[in-house]
């Protein structure tokens, strides 16, 4: 064998170092610089890159002898099985592989090179053999490529006399590896057979590339061209390559970006960094879990005690920040893949079973894009422009599953979700878990994160159990305490007497509750002076719980605010304990802008001057986009109970305020674009996304709360009063939708707790409105329920996305606009899409998921130019795919026996042994053994037929669709 250049031997060490960088055009630039024997290792080099250990070993020795045993073999069980395929199409590709080798050991006096085409080439064939569809769909792909290389050895003189010529060989060779590298792909792993159809679909565009190149590497022998016209010819594929390589990966990203809009839910990486940023500053703090035996057996044990962790605690005991150490520990693991799902507290969209596969999902096909294929067909079938099957959902997560060699999956706070979607998450995971760990232990591990629920301690009373104690996390606590006290000491200057005090008194009665710790510390911290920090940790003020910590918190706010702010501190957090969604910071200023007296948005007056976080202090956070959101899923519990706000009330105040708003005359249809333009700058539209998608809903969460709670409130006369006009301005405002609809009889019983009150027939008239509108299904609360109101809904956002690039507004101007509306001003008009108040930043990415829901089933076939425009229905679908794509099985050659009783078969073949009861049947039948055709499509498509049948089905088949 002849050893390589240096100059081969130096490039091959760049593009070992190199090899995740470099691309299959670039190992082919290089390939062309040097004599073909360093070209062939080189284009082999990379080849190797991509296989296995195992399969690099199997392959190195192979020979074209395997090659035919194995399909002897496979033509010997198909027989047994009574289908056997039409294998002599892949003789030419033989033929010519054959020759191939024997031209190019000539020159490099090595099998070594064509040995790693016949390896992959027999395990291909192996694997796909064990399915017909994919099995034909390989055998017609070698007959394509066969039938484009010629039978080299009739060039051997070319070869002699023009060396440069040897080149065309390399080429030949870098393409024959390049099919096999992606055929290799598609028939390894255990989910080959679902992903199959779509993987192959995916690769036609470079497998006819494939094609393309060899035909014209075919073009150049025969031609006998010139060194002068083959480095042309190099030139023009090379970049070729670049071209191919870059609408690929364009392509791959497009379906990736478009898949994770399909899965997406919860951002479960904001969600994640949100957890780690709160142990920022503690960056030990609950590291201690990790020592903990039954964790490290579940995250590192070959065969766990249990493939199921349940870790519990009591609430406030800091099991997010434990959950987000485990997920980090888990994510550095190099031996297995992570995925992981935050619930939070007041988030129904969020802490459902649905929303939970959707996360663990997204993180999942970002480790396995190479079934993105997969999944893009899925999503182009499904018909949904969000993921919102959940069937589909599971069926996705097991194909990850099974292809995820070992996988840990953490669910924190589950008990934040209702218990009807607990029971359902519990029951998919431990089955999925139970069918595994009869076969493969600790493949796939879950860990629950919650507080105590006796429906989740039931399902998981085989599961190993971490049952978090007070002892656990006191070092924490302790550090934690001992750092915020010092902030307070310089801040009142205080001894380090009462500096011990605090920090003792702290820690004794946090009995394992961190955020206990975070309220006091961020209480005594906020106040005014030393003479109130005293009167604060004396021991009959200091707090003994959560509901005393959340107590002191807010009798501070009421005793440092004045009464304007108490009002308005008062009116914030009840927003936030009843609002449908969490609140944006400019929704916020918007509604607190609302003046319903004046029938105005005033923000030059009424906006708040100071963030709402001096005015809750450690009540709420900030979550990434702007969010407010309450510190901890209790604080909505212990505030309520603490009468400081009272949801009937606030419920009531939603519900006017909402409604009343909705009567401005910025939602007239009769007002001039002049006037709605200032209205638009003016800020009005700022809480317009909330009230028009969730006024019903606070209307009927006030009828509810109002039928079970006293009305003996001293300040609910007010609030009535304000109810009541909103009321009244709404049903005049739109009293000829209103009496067009027939009253029910049930909605004097709904209505029952207001029949005192003077507004009662107007809240009659409202509540049947939204009644009827609720039961006409889920496509209607799709849609504003007043069409009048509906129109100067769509009016106002289509004016705010006008101005959005408005030449007429000024750098100013747009500023407030963006204070007033945030950056994502084109939105879906579907109320119950999660993009009907997120949005987007551009017209062109709202206007194709806006199609998606109008058309939201799409062709599968690739490049297809009805992809940008959908159907309506399946249906409709079904009917395009057979008459534009038909079904390549329906011309696929197989030979499958009926299950009947059986005559005399006399008739035996030679080759294979099978028997027949006529004689014809046998010759067709020797037909598909020497690969004969004789039977051509009457229509002129090319196509051809061992059988007359099968001649006259693809005729009836495929041509009568077009």
């Amino acid at each position: 064998m002849k050893e390589p250049s240096q100059l081969g031997q130096l490039c091959c060490k760049i593009l070992v170092l190199n090899s995740v960088k470099a691309g299959p055009q670039d190992f082919f630039k290089l390939c062309t610089m040097f004599v073909s024997d360093d070209s062939f290792r080189l284009i082999l080099s990379n080849f190797k890159k991509r296989l296995t250990q195992k399969e690099q070993d199997d392959f190195q020795f192979a020979t074209l002898d395997d090659v035919r045993l194995e399909m002897a073999r496979i033509q010997r069980e198909q027989a047994t099985r009574k289908e056997m395929m039409n294998m002599p199409r892949i003789q030419s590709f033989l033929e010519a592989m054959e020759q191939f080798g024997k031209v190019i050991e000539v020159f490099l006096n090595t099998s070594e090179f064509v040995a790693f085409i016949w390896g992959p080439m027999k395990f291909v064939l192996q694997v796909a053999s064990t399915w017909a569809e994919s099995f034909d769909i390989l055998l017609g792909a070698y007959e394509q490529i066969g039938n484009q290389i010629p039978l080299l050895q009739q060039f051997q003189a070319v070869f002699d006399k023009s060396p440069h010529m040897r080149r065309v060989l390399e080429m030949i060779y870098f393409d024959i590896l390049e099919f096999h590298k992606r055929a290799i792909r598609f028939f390894s792993g255990p989910v080959w057979r679902q992903v199959f159809r779509s993987a192959w679909k995916d690769f036609k565009t470079r497998f006819q590339h494939i094609l393309d190149g060899l035909r014209q590497h075919s073009e150049l022998l025969e031609s006998q061209a010139n060194l002068l016209h083959i480095q042309q010819y190099r030139a023009d594929r090379l970049a070729m390559l670049d071209r191919l390589d870059n609408m690929e990966e364009a392509q791959r990203q497009e379906n990736y970006v478009t898949i994770m809009n399909w899965v997406f839910g919860a951002n479960t990486k904001s969600d994640h960094d949100f957890a780690c940023a709160a142990r920022s500053e503690y960056p030990e703090s609950g590291r201690w879990i990790l020592r903990n035996s039954k964790l490290q057996n579940w995250k590192e044990a070959d065969t766990p005690v249990s493939s199921i962790l349940w870790l519990n605690g009591i609430p406030g005991a800091g099991k997010t920040v434990l959950a987000s150490v485990i997920i980090e520990s888990c994510l550095h693991a190099t031996t297995s893949t992570t995925s992981f799902f935050y619930c939070k507290d007041g988030d129904s969209d969020k802490n459902c079973f649905l929303s939970i596969l959707k996360g663990l999902l997204s993180q999942l096909i970002f480790h396995c894009r190479h079934l993105i294929p997969f999944c893009y067909d899925k999503y182009l079938a499904s018909g949904e422009l969000t993921l919102v099957s959940t069937s589909l959902a599971k069926q996705l997560l097991e194909l990850f599953c099974q292809e995820i060699h070992k996988q840990c999956i953490i669910i924190d706070g589950l008990d934040e979700c209702k218990e009807s979607e607990r029971k359902s998450i519990l029951q998919f995971f431990t089955s999925v878990i139970d069918r595994y760990d009869l076969k493969e232990p600790g493949r796939i591990r879950v860990l629950f994160i919650s507080q105590v629920e006796n429906d989740i301690e039931k399902a998981l009373s085989a599961a190993e159990v971490i049952a978090l104690e007070p002892s656990d996390n006191e070092n924490d606590i302790r550090s934690f305490v001992l750092k915020e006290t010092k902030e307070i000491q310089r801040k009142h200057d205080l001894d380090n007497h009462q500096v011990d005090y605090i920090v003792d008194s702290t820690c004794r009665r946090a009995k394992g509750m961190f955020l206990f710790v975070k309220l006091v510390m961020s209480n005594l911290y906020a106040q005014p002076t030393r003479q109130h920090l005293q009167e604060e940790i004396k021991v009959t003020r200091f707090p003994q719980g959560l509901e005393q910590a959340y107590q002191r918190i807010l009798s501070r706010i009421a005793h440092n605010s004045t009464p304007a702010e108490w009002t308005i501190a008062r009116k914030l957090l009840g927003w936030m304990i009843c609002a449908v969604r969490p609140l944006k910071w400019h929704e916020i200023q918007g509604a607190i802008s609302i003046d319903p007296i004046s029938q105005t948005v005033n923000f030059d007056d009424r906006r708040l001057r100071i963030h709402i976080r001096d005015i809750c202090g450690s009540l709420i956070v900030l979550r990434p986009g702007d969010r407010i959101e309450l510190v901890h899923s209790t604080a909505k519990f212990f505030i309520a109970n603490t009468g400081y706000v009272r949801t009937p009330i606030v419920q009531c105040d939603l519900t006017a305020l909402c409604i009343q708003y909705l009567t401005f005359e910025c939602f007239d249809d009769d007002i001039s674009q002049e006037k709605l333009v200032e209205f638009a700058i003016g800020g009005y539209f700022a809480f317009q996304d909330y009230a028009v998608a969730n006024w019903a809903h606070h209307f009927l969460a006030m009828i509810e709360a109002e039928q079970s709670h006293s009305a003996a409130e001293s300040d609910i006369e007010e609030t009535m009063e304000e109810l009541g006009n909103a009321l009244n301005d709404f049903t005049v405002k739109f009293q000829e939708e209103f009496v067009q609809e027939e009253i029910v009889h049930t909605s004097g019983k709904a209505c029952k707790a207001f029949q005192q009150r003077n507004f009662h027939a107007s809240l009659q008239l409202v509540w049947n409105h939204v009644d009827q509108h609720q039961n006409k299904g889920f496509e209607a609360r799709n849609n504003v329920s007043l069409e009048i109101l509906g129109k100067a809904f769509a009016r106002n956002r289509k004016l705010l996305e006008e101005l959005t690039f408005s030449t007429n507004c000024s750098s100013n101007r747009q500023k407030n606009l963006e204070s007033f509306y945030g950056d994502k001003r084109y939105k879906c008009p579907k109320l119950t899409c999660f993009y009907f108040h997120e949005g987007f930043q551009d017209a062109k990415c709202r206007d194709l998921h806006k199609n998606r829901h109008d058309r939201p089933f799409q062709c599968t076939f690739p490049n297809c130019t009805m992809v940008e425009f959908g159907f309506k229905s399946s249906k409709e679908v079904d009917k395009h795919m057979k008459a534009y794509h038909p079904d390549e099985n329906d011309e696929a050659v197989t030979f499958t026996a009926a299950n009947t009783v059986r005559a005399s078969t006399p008739f035996a073949c030679s080759v294979c042994e099978k028997r027949f009861t006529r004689g014809f049947a046998l010759r067709n039948h020797i037909r598909s053994h020497n690969a004969e055709r004789p039977f051509a499509c009457s229509l002129g498509c090319g196509k051809a037929f061992t059988r007359a049948n099968d001649c006259k089905r693809h005729e009836k088949t495929v041509h009568a669709r077009r």
